[in-house]
């Protein structure tokens, strides 16, 4: 008896685990994110990196009804002794596209783990900002 009440007692946790990791206001999928925002649709990114060049990518969708401006500020890192990040290089735009894209090539230092920080911050009319992050790692 005390061995199927634990065994039925393991279970049960082990499904209130499992639904407590679940996302509940956004889902993520490939490089795209698509939050509960205020301001904007959508938002994807995206970063290639070769032994060279960086190639930045950004896409967003805003609400007509309340937006009024996108930033845009990404922060390329490179990986030296497996677990810290050397600073390459930030870069930042605007834009007060309703559909707007940015794109950007970044001088990199040769081969390598590199990471891009994407900051993307949507101004609405009534003065609020929805800010959506992602982090890609590419490897050249």
């Amino acid at each position: 008896m005390k061995k199927t009440l634990k065994a039925t007692m393991l279970v049960i946790l082990s499904l209130i685990m499992c639904l407590a990791s679940m996302p509940i206001c956004a889902t993520e999928s490939e490089n795209q994110i698509t939050p509960r925002l205020s301001h904007m649709a959508d938002a994807s990114f995206s970063f290639d990196a070769t032994s060279s060049v960086g190639y930045i990518d950004a896409t967003y969708t805003g609400y007509s009804a309340s937006f009024v401006s996108a930033k845009l500020t990404v922060t390329v890192e490179k990986r030296f002794l497996w677990a810290f990040w050397n600073d390459v290089g930030t870069w930042t735009a605007t834009s007060t596209e309703l559909l707007g894209s940015f794109y950007h090539e970044m001088s990199l230092n040769g081969s390598g783990t590199y990471r891009a920080t994407f900051v993307l911050e949507v101004t609405g009319a009534d003065g609020t900002v929805d800010v959506v992050d992602m982090v890609i790692e590419s490897k050249t």
